[in-house]
Parts: C-alpha cells; structure tokens; sequence
C-alpha cells in the first residue's frame, strides 16, 4: 500500500493495483482528468462511495490524494475525506468480477457489495 497524506495530516492508502486502475482509466481521458471518489449519503447502508472522472477541481474543498509529475490522479473533497481517513483502496479482480474495494475503519457496518456503509 502507498501511504497518501494532505495538509490536514491524514492518510488514504492506496495499493499499487490501485493506482494501476486509475491509471489505465485515465488513458482515454483528456489529459486534465483525474479519479474522484465521493461519499454520498444513500445506499443500502446510509453512505455510499462514488468512483467518477473528473477534470474540475475546487481548489477550495477538493484534496489531491494521488499526483505525479504535476498530473492529479486521485482526488477527494474535504467532506467525503472525513469518512475516508486512514482507509485503504484497493483494485480487486476476480473470476467474476472486477472492483475498487475500500477498508474503512470508521465504518460499523457494510452493504454485501461494498460500496455502502453506515458509521
């Protein structure tokens, strides 16, 4: 795992097959995208994460987790960091399916699938 930290001393930790994903979907994109992620409330738990592209950052509320050579990669907003600090992403693949997974130690509780939660 690639330990991330910010301004606010927190970390996301990202594992190479990871970072690999965002990678090859950022291939096709213009060259100003980048990977969000999102907690949303809803979902089958009460949150819900959102993997998106994205070319729009708010130098206000966003958070930069991932940049190389001054291109962003990997990015979050301040909100969505508060439930995603110290959690791990990882890129999954298996005979039937393929999927970002996220261990996050601030939830209680998580849907079968695991793209919601509850705290």
């Amino acid at each position: 795992m690639r330990k991330t930290s910010n301004k606010n001393k927190k970390n996301i930790f990202l594992s190479s097959s990871a970072i690999n994903q965002f990678k090859k979907i950022l291939l096709n994109e213009d060259k100003s995208s980048f990977v969000r992620l999102l907690v949303d409330s809803g979902g089958c738990s009460g949150f819900s994460y959102k993997f998106s592209v994205d070319k729009s950052i708010d130098d206000l509320n966003d958070i930069i987790i991932l940049e190389e050579e001054s291109k962003k990669i990997f990015v979050t907003d301040k909100i969505s960091f508060n439930y995603l600090k110290d959690s791990s992403v990882d890129w999954v693949e298996s005979l039937t399916n393929s999927q970002f997974t996220i261990s996050n130690p601030i939830a209680k509780s998580s849907c079968g699938c695991g793209s919601s939660f509850s705290i």
